[in-house]
């Protein structure tokens, strides 16, 4: 088939749109592309249109007209995945990892034939490289964007250049943490010194050993305020458990008080059983010589029998009585022993604190904060890591090398041997 203008000027429209359709380029797209790169695919697709006014305009007019036409359900961008491959809809996985833009576009070229039995047109451009990574004695350590031609020293600007002095600064921290964490190690131990000083005083024990070391480790004024802090606790707790102590004390004296007005109640029941009974028996008798009528030695009878049910009632009442008076009784002495066992495991705890507090104390006057002081200038080296086909590779780096996209520049600073200065925590 002789190829029309009509078709010459469509490849042609073709070849400007891919143009314009292909996103620049970024520099460094002959290298190898790397896992986390980005890269703009664009499938493009050919279709005869039948040319009616072929023959009528002399043989040189085709009898079909090419269209081209771009696949969207292809096209997109697409990401090199951590497996060094991009996902392609209908064509699955293509590894793009380790190869050139022209290797991929001639896989994709090859996957697209091998689908749908036909070729067809596309371009790929790179529109993202993987970032460069810089870490170690700068200022901003983070991912930085790649830009094409990139060296050491461009990243290392990136991240805000040099940190100057890091190790000194950071042992500098470290004293003042520790300075801040005895500090506060020796707060807890004077509160738990007065603490321990007043529940000494509550158990009337004599000797305080606690009170003089507070005194020896707080000022005067200092150790008032303690005491008068942990007084008012002690003061509250001491207040609770009298109101405590007189609620059970009540109760066992209500409890007392019943059993003897139950006991009263039923020797002045039992006396009335007994006349009753007295009763009973000489109308028994009057009845055994026909002086009196059957019926009312019945009703007689009756009301003993109901006055010995009642007598068993008042004694069952008054055994309840007795037990909810021996109950509050012993409820009252084990809430006393329960107190002091409070008291004395409290002053065990305590014990535990100030000695750990105390052994802190101890270790933290110890602690030095060693920091070399280098007898000249601080000097940086520059490593690079980058990933290759057996892992991971750390090579030393000059300022002018270039880098690859996803590379790590690591910046160390090296010191000359110099004497060393101690700082230890001052006791107060």
């Amino acid at each position: 088939m002789i190829v029309s203008r009509t078709k010459q000027l469509a490849l042609g429209a073709l070849g400007l749109a891919a143009a314009l359709l292909t996103p620049p380029a970024l520099a460094g797209d002959a290298a190898m592309l790397r896992i986390g790169d980005k890269l703009k695919i664009t499938f493009f697709e050919t279709m005869d249109i039948p040319n009616p006014g072929a023959g009528e305009k002399g043989a040189e007019a085709a009898a079909v007209t090419q269209a081209f036409y771009q696949r969207v359900d292809l096209s997109g961008e697409y990401p090199i995945e951590p497996g060094g491959t991009i996902a392609i809809p209908l064509f699955g996985s293509i590894q793009a990892s380790g190869k050139t833009l022209e290797a991929v576009r001639t896989d994709l070229g090859a996957a697209f034939e091998k689908t749908f039995g036909r070729r067809g047109g596309l371009t790929v451009g790179v529109t993202q490289r993987a970032p460069v990574f810089v870490a170690g004695a700068v200022r901003s350590p983070g991912a930085f964007p790649y830009t094409g031609g990139m060296m050491v020293i461009q990243a290392v600007a990136l991240a805000g250049g040099i940190e100057k002095d890091q190790a000194s600064a950071t042992h500098v921290v470290e004293v003042m943490r520790e300075l801040e964490r005895r500090a506060a190690i020796r707060d807890r131990l004077k509160n738990a010194l007065a603490r321990k000083a007043v529940l000494i005083e509550r158990q009337g024990s004599g000797a305080n050993p606690a009170l003089g070391r507070l005194l020896a480790l707080a000022a005067d004024g200092e150790v008032t305020a303690l005491l008068a802090g942990a007084g008012r606790v002690a003061r509250l707790e001491a207040d609770l458990a009298a109101k405590e102590d007189g609620l059970r004390r009540t109760t066992a004296e209500a409890a007392a008080t019943e059993v003897d007005l139950l006991q009263k109640r039923h020797a002045a029941f039992v006396a009335q059983l007994n006349a009753r009974g007295e009763r009973l028996k000489t109308i028994e008798a009057l009845y055994a010589r026909q002086m009196v009528e059957s019926e009312r030695v019945a009703d007689i009878r009756r009301d003993f029998i109901d006055m010995e049910a009642r007598k068993r009632e008042f004694e069952v009442g008054v055994m309840q009585a007795e037990f909810r008076q021996g109950a509050a009784k012993e409820a009252t002495d084990q809430a006393g022993l329960r107190q002091k066992l409070s008291l004395e495991k409290e002053i065990a705890v305590l014990n535990g604190e100030i000695a750990a507090a105390e052994q802190s104390l101890t270790t933290s006057l110890n602690v030095v904060a060693t920091y070399a002081v280098g007898q000249g200038d601080a000097t940086q080296q520059y490593q690079i890591v980058r990933m290759g086909p057996t892992g991971a590779q750390v090579v030393s780096a000059e300022e002018t090398d270039p880098l690859e996209p996803g590379d790590v520049v690591k910046v160390v600073t090296v010191r000359a041997t110099g004497r060393s200065e101690r700082i230890k925590a001052a006791a107060r």
